[in-house]
């Protein structure tokens, strides 16, 4: 309750009493302001009553009016909906009318190209049956052509291939020569590799095995060491032997005179010149001097050999060299090992152990070491096949 309400009721409740004059003036502002709030506050109520209600009728219809904005958005997507399933029916029966027009259509397509592929087939089949027919006539004629043309040229090529397998066993077997009989071999496979005949092939495989077992031949530089046996022999000259280091004065003067008496010969008598008397004298003397040396020997030494024992030494050292250069040659062993122990034997016993001859000595003991004896496989078997097919073509 407002206070001028409570104020109304308690002046009508007191008695009346006359008021002083001020006191009445204060009053009615006070009655004046309450009925004045009074409406104010009816006024706020009336409005908001107002506000409310409006504004609930306002959201109302405009809530239904969205409504039915969407039912006729319904209504038109669904006119929509069933115009376009009305066309997609019309659409779908001409697609299904256009297949089984275009089925149609495919199927006699389909007759017409199998007509026309069997009608094909059946010229190729003869086309090519009687292409086989001419290949074949061709063939024969081929065939009879080269019977005729190209059998004294295959017949020349195996001869030829004979005669290279021929030269390749008498070079392994007589010489040793196993590089020759590869070549010799490698060709005689070459020419071979025209033909197609059956017994050609045995022959081919035959080359092949004689070729794998030549390269497993273990080859000595066989060359090499018959140069460095050359060499050896060269160096024999100049080896020194036992007993040129002792050789008295009186030889070399001997060999100085005897050179020089063949050096100008008695020339020098027919020119009668004053003091050759004297001269001979002189050079008499001097000789009878040098017949009498008193030397010191504390051990035994060998004798000086003359000319015809040089010589021997020098040429059996070089006759043992030479032999197993021979041997080397003829892939001989036992020879070449037996022929250079006896040059080492020769070397020790008759030449001065000398830095020259250690060297010498150390070329015979690596030489020694050397296999010179070859493993020779056995490569007829291609040549017996070859002669065989010879036969049987002839």
């Amino acid at each position: 309750m407002s206070e001028s309400a409570r104020d109304a009721q308690t002046e009508a409740a007191s008695p009346i009493i006359p008021p002083l004059s001020k006191n009445t003036g204060k009053a009615s502002w006070v009655a004046s302001l309450a009925l004045v709030l009074a409406i104010l506050g009816i006024g706020v109520s009336i409005y908001t009553w107002y506000v409310t209600q409006v504004a609930g009728q306002l959201e109302t219809g405009r809530e239904l009016g969205r409504i039915d904005g969407m039912n006729r958005e319904v209504d038109r997507l669904v006119d929509d909906q069933s115009t376009l399933q009305a066309k997609i029916d019309i659409a779908l029966a001409r697609s299904l009318d256009d297949r089984r027009e275009v089925l149609g259509r495919m199927d006699k397509i389909q007759a017409a190209l199998n007509a026309s592929l069997k009608s094909l087939t059946d010229e190729y089949a003869g086309a090519i049956a009687q292409q086989d027919d001419e290949i074949s006539s061709l063939g024969r004629a081929v065939a009879a052509t080269r019977s005729q043309i190209g059998s004294n040229h295959e017949d020349w090529m195996l001869r030829e291939v004979e005669h290279l397998l021929l030269l390749a066993n008498q070079r392994l077997t007589l010489l040793g020569d196993v590089e020759l009989a590869k070549r010799a071999l490698t060709l005689a496979d070459d020419r071979l590799n025209t033909f197609a005949d059956p017994g050609i092939l045995e022959v081919r495989r035959a080359l092949s095995q004689e070729l794998s077992a030549l390269d497993q031949v273990n080859l000595a530089d066989v060359s090499g060491i018959a140069l460095d046996l050359g060499s050896l022999v060269d160096m024999v000259s100049s080896l020194p032997l036992k007993g040129d280091d002792e050789r008295p004065d009186w030889t070399f003067a001997s060999d100085n005179n005897d050179s020089e008496d063949n050096a100008f010969p008695a020339s020098s008598v027919e020119t009668q010149e004053p003091g050759f008397f004297g001269a001979l004298i002189g050079r008499v003397l001097q000789d009878l001097e040098s017949l009498v040396r008193i030397r010191r020997i504390d051990e035994t030494q060998l004798p000086k050999f003359d000319h015809s024992e040089r010589f021997l030494a020098y040429e059996n050292l070089r006759v043992h060299l030479l032999v197993a250069q021979l041997a080397l040659l003829r892939s001989d062993q036992p020879l070449f090992q037996k022929s250079l122990v006896e040059a080492r034997s020769w070397l020790a016993g008759y030449f001065v152990l000398s830095p020259v001859v250690q060297r010498f000595e150390a070329q015979l003991s690596e030489m020694m070491q050397i296999e010179v004896e070859l493993s020779i496989p056995d490569i007829s078997a291609s040549l017996s096949l070859l002669r065989s097919e010879i036969g049987r073509r002839n």
